[in-house]
């Protein structure tokens, strides 16, 4: 099962998420940083975030990649990493809440190639991974807990959850309290003072330096919101789609809605046969799960669209109360007809989802490398503005795109910046405007403070470049254009941009599909 979900990767050269350009890009900066590659030539765009901060876990890994490999291939490993830390995390937290129940583990599919992952949210994505081995390791331990070892153990394994997103740090933490709870309620009935003080300290001291990272980053974030578009009932109605493990088509609703059914079928098993199948020792953690079920699905239908800057709140939650109610599933005793049905189910659900998705992940790698051809005639040490006109990818002359839940090209032409041979100042980097990002714009670089109509997501990309070059006192060498279409060029501030790119730039390179066309500035 794990090496079919490898397939999708692992065939094509791209397997193309939405922030994962932009995430070896600045990646590579970082590490050109670290081993003074052109730090001269960069450090006049870009400053190193030298706080420690979340969200880094992905740069890390990436970067070192990057020192063997070529980036596509870099990404690559990463992706396959995650997948692989996932699957077998969760695997190794199902058995370690029973380890005759190992087989609820062949449903990872719709949860590993979720929404948030196609996105390209890495850092969460792997923090969600590292969830089930930091629960799964505490589980197992729990009871030699006052072994010092176990103890360091949990600590960094939520420390680095922690260092790759705080989310799921903070879900560890409840998980674990409310295990912990649940296993000591005795000690408040009647209260034990000495005890709940000691075992609290104990846990105090594995949570302290997670808390402390996740409280210094809300403390640089803040904890403004942005309401969210969609009406409860909007949620509700989607949420019963599984719409997050629908990542790329919208005809995966079908493998989605049957992993939702499948779910929902065991659970009205366990509902009729409730006394027949409990674990008694494990009923304690069940209850942990089904709060966790509650408390999740809760927070996703009143979720802001944002919080602290940190957007898409609603996808990261979406998918998280059948997730844990497949390990409230793991608290039970099931027979073996129940094992096999559900396996086999499993099993045809994941297929459904690649034999849906396999031929445009294809197509889209396709036009990935078509558009990578661009990096032959942009030179080193250029100033490169990437103005993205479609991200979804137009297809059938504009009755179809390639993708319809995500537009996943959206920071793709990052990976031109990211090139080996290549030092480059890709000027809609989103993410150095982001401060808890390892690489910032210096103070004034920022291209969203004179030409925010251009930065990614904007559709059609308007505004005046030479307000940006005012900015910085500096011109831009290159621009790039990603999958221009047709019928923008009719809309006026796309008349006024084209005729200043028109007058100042001359055409050097256009893709046979015109999926990629590159400008040079006249000398």
């Amino acid at each position: 099962m794990l090496l079919l979900a490898l397939s999708i990767i692992i065939i094509p050269k791209y397997y193309i998420t939405g922030d994962g350009g932009s995430h070896v890009y600045n990646a590579k900066i970082l590490f050109d940083f670290v081993f003074n590659h052109e730090r001269d030539f960069y450090k006049e765009f870009y400053t190193i975030n030298r706080a420690i901060d979340p969200n880094w876990m992905s740069h890390l890994s990436i970067g070192v990649f990057l020192q063997m490999f070529p980036p596509w291939l870099a990404d690559k490993m990463f992706q396959i990493m995650y997948v692989i830390t996932f699957a077998f995390g969760f695997r190794y937290m199902i058995t370690s809440i029973e380890k005759q129940n190992g087989f609820l583990s062949f449903l990872f599919f719709p949860f590993v190639f979720s929404l948030p992952f196609q996105q390209g949210f890495y850092n969460y994505s792997f923090a969600l991974a590292l969830l089930f081995f930091t629960v799964g390791f505490y589980i197992r331990v729990k009871d030699d807990f006052d072994n010092a070892l176990h103890q360091l153990i949990l600590a960094v394994l939520l420390l680095v959850t922690a260092f790759s997103h705080g989310m799921p740090a903070i879900y560890v933490m409840m998980i674990i309290s409310l295990i912990w709870l649940s296993d000591h309620y005795f000690y408040f009935f009647p209260i034990n003072i000495k005890k709940i003080i000691y075992a609290l300290s104990q846990l105090t001291l594995v949570f302290l330096p997670s808390l402390f990272m996740i409280l210094l980053f809300m403390a640089k974030r803040g904890f403004g919101t942005e309401p969210h578009a969609w009406s409860k009932t909007k949620k509700l109605i989607e949420f019963f789609k599984m719409w997050t493990s629908q990542s790329t088509r919208n005809a995966e609703i079908y493998p989605a809605v049957a992993c939702g059914i499948l779910i929902l079928i065991y659970l009205i098993i366990l509902f009729f046969t409730r006394i027949k199948v409990n674990i008694s020792k494990r009923n304690t953690i069940g209850y942990v799960f089904i709060f966790m079920v509650f408390f999740t699905f809760i927070s996703y239908i009143n979720c802001p669209h944002s919080i602290g800057g940190a957007g898409s709140i609603d996808i990261r939650l979406a998918f998280l109360p059948p997730l844990f109610l497949i390990l409230y599933f793991a608290t039970k005793n099931w027979n073996d007809l129940s094992k096999r049905i559900f396996i086999i189910a499993a099993f045809m659900i994941s297929t459904s989802f690649l034999i849906i998705r396999f031929p445009f992940v294809l197509k889209a790698n396709n036009i990935g490398k078509e558009i990578m051809t661009a990096d032959a005639v942009i030179p080193d040490k250029s100033i490169v503005l990437n103005l993205h006109f479609d991200d979804w990818q137009q297809l059938n002359n504009g009755t179809d795109s390639l993708f319809h839940r995500d537009g996943s090209f959206i920071h793709f032409s990052d990976f031109i910046g990211a090139q080996n041979n290549k030092h480059l100042i890709m000027l809609m980097n989103y993410e150095a405007e982001i401060n808890y990002f390892p690489v910032n714009w210096q103070a004034g670089k920022n291209p969203r403070q004179s030409i925010s109509g251009l930065i990614p997501g904007n559709y059609p990309p308007c505004g005046d470049i030479s307000l940006y070059e005012k900015q910085i006192n500096k011109k831009i060498d290159y621009v790039l254009i990603q999958n221009w279409r047709k019928d923008v060029e009719n809309i006026a501030c796309v008349k006024d941009l084209i005729s200043q790119l028109n007058a100042q730039f001359s055409l050097v390179y256009e893709s046979p599909n015109k999926y990629v066309i590159v400008l040079k500035r006249n000398l």
